[in-house]
């Protein structure tokens, strides 16, 4: 078995350290899951380490999420570290439950 001098979380600084070192704008499109909230935080420790502050933050609002999801999804986007990028886009999604709409 072959093991790394680094851990995952400094591995992973790593990375976004580099996507901050090879782009002028650096843009994190967040979910409100668990994954894409990792990703912002690092992403927001490499801001900060680099001077980069606010870091731009993107949520697609489809309208259709959960109370808690849009809770905390304002939440970050209240930060001060954070510049919001909130769309909200009309969406058609297919019904499949009925024979005569077949859009919501």
């Amino acid at each position: 078995m072959i093991y790394l001098e680094k851990n995952v979380f400094e591995a992973a600084l790593d990375r976004i350290r580099f996507v901050f070192d090879d782009s002028d704008d650096v843009i994190v499109s967040i979910s409100g899951g668990k994954d894409s909230t990792v990703v912002m935080e690092l992403a927001l420790i490499v801001a900060r380490e680099k001077n980069r502050l606010p870091l731009k933050v993107f949520w697609l609002d489809q309208e259709v999420e959960w109370q808690s999801t849009v809770d905390y999804v304002e939440s970050v986007m209240r930060r001060p570290e954070v510049q919001p990028l909130w769309f909200q886009v009309p969406f058609k999604f297919t019904n499949s439950l009925s024979p005569e709409k077949n859009f919501i």
